[in-house]
């Protein structure tokens, strides 16, 4: 969620964040569960007097579910790796969209008062957002785990939201924590601390737009029926410069081009486009320099909308191009179909807005992410990055040794994803049928 500080977080030495939801599997060193996908049907960009911006709106949002206090407390929260702190209860008036503000009502809320555990930590602190921001007040309390018999995190600090503007949920931020741009333990640091997982890695699986079980995230571990062959291993690259001066630490890696594969097979790549490329599942849109932006604009034939979108005919989502992001030797082919969303019937735009004031640096959120599998690793400070695709699961847990990941390989084959949701039984059942008809014939 590009996130902007107003300085450094508070210095706590107390436990960190950890998150729930029913997992899985569960081994020993990894902690597996799925992502749940909220979809607004209608983002309704002209709820309010005038057009809303395309930046302010999520159109599909990736969030797990908490359960906090006691009695446990469900709420919601954004999965998100552009920050690193967790807070709950956004203020849903203030949602960009009537859609999102339901939405929001709907995520659970957390009343510290409803909870015997509560402790008021006694501090404040505002986070600002690429989009909107949140006062939070400061609070500890327990935590459930999934896969540690009901026994909850103690003691675990978080904020509770006071006031915020423009965001539908609360967020759980999962990157650089303490020691990093953190004086506390957040989610990572606390999984690690507490023996759930051997390192401070986790991978994630978005799964595809339109995929009705969503993905799935594992701290500590690497599910290699997600990818094919090997993974291909990356520096996280040092803070970058945010705003006239030097940013936190988050997931920055170098991105070598930005190109098109049109659906007749023609192959651009675009100039200028080698630069430091955040991966962000907070962001729902991809942000890239303006340059490249018009790149995109004229080789879709795409019209610049008043929110901000480019807009183009809902005809060619299914058309086999692609939009091509590479790295290294390794390139993210991402799908028409994952890069083109669908904002309103019969309105579809590209899943890309400009990065403004930065022509150097790019943010690559859910429209990227959906074809990525990708494993964020703080214990080595490496990322490892594959082409997703789905052929079941095979959860393997990762350990802390600098290049763990290079010794897995993935399981599925280019394909694998289109057939993944289809039971094996639809398959066996009709060719056991089959084999049993030209029996009696024979």
């Amino acid at each position: 969620m590009m996130l902007a500080l107003a300085g450094f977080q508070l210095a706590f030495a107390l436990l960190g964040t950890a998150l729930t939801l029913p997992t899985i599997e569960t081994k020993k060193g990894l902690l597996s569960f799925p992502v749940l996908q909220k979809r607004s049907q209608s983002v309704n960009l002209r709820k309010r007097d005038n057009v809303v911006a395309l930046g302010n709106v999520s159109t599909l949002t990736y969030l797990i579910r908490l359960e906090i206090g006691t009695p446990p407390q469900p709420v919601e929260v954004v999965l998100d790796t552009g920050s690193f702190e967790l807070w709950v209860d956004p203020t849903c008036a203030t949602a960009a969209t009537q859609g999102q503000e339901e939405k929001c009502n709907a995520s659970g809320r957390y009343v510290p008062g409803q909870s015997s555990t509560y402790v008021d930590k006694g501090a404040k602190q505002h986070i600002g957002y690429g989009k909107g921001g949140a006062e939070i007040s400061y609070a500890a309390d327990s935590i459930l785990v999934p896969g540690s018999n009901s026994q909850p995190l103690r003691n675990v600090v978080f904020g509770v939201g006071v006031n915020t503007t423009e965001l539908a949920w609360g967020v759980g931020g999962i990157g650089h924590g303490n020691g990093f741009n953190l004086h506390y333990n957040n989610l990572i640091d606390e999984l690690h601390a507490q023996g759930i997982t051997q390192s401070k890695a986790f991978s994630i699986a978005l799964g595809g737009q339109y995929s009705e079980t969503g993905g799935a995230i594992i701290f500590g571990g690497v599910d290699t029926k997600k990818f094919g062959g090997k993974l291909h291993k990356f520096d996280n690259m040092p803070p970058q410069i945010e705003g006239g001066k030097e940013g936190p630490w988050r997931y920055w890696v170098q991105m070598k081009s930005v190109g098109i594969t049109t659906p007749n097979k023609v192959v651009a790549t675009y100039e200028y486009s080698t630069m430091p490329a955040l991966l962000d599942t907070g962001s729902t849109w991809s942000y890239l320099p303006q340059h490249i932006f018009d790149s995109l604009q004229d080789d879709f034939n795409a019209t610049l909308s008043e929110d901000g979108s480019l807009e183009v005919p809902c005809s060619i989502v299914d058309q086999p191009g692609t939009v091509d992001f590479t790295f290294g030797d390794l390139t993210i082919q991402v799908p028409y179909s994952e890069f083109i969303s669908q904002l309103e019937p019969g309105y579809c735009a590209l899943g890309v807005l400009p990065r403004k004031g930065s022509y150097d640096r790019a943010v690559l959120g859910d429209s990227f992410l959906r074809s990525a599998y990708v494993i964020f690793d703080q214990t080595n400070q490496h990322l490892y990055m594959a082409s997703y695709h789905d052929c079941g699961t095979n959860e393997q847990i990762l350990s802390g040794e600098v290049g763990a990941a290079l010794n897995l390989t993935g399981q599925c084959h280019s394909g694998h994803h289109l057939f993944a949701s289809i039971p094996l039984c639809w398959i066996i059942v009709p060719a056991a049928f089959v084999l049993w008809v030209l029996a009696l014939f024979l």
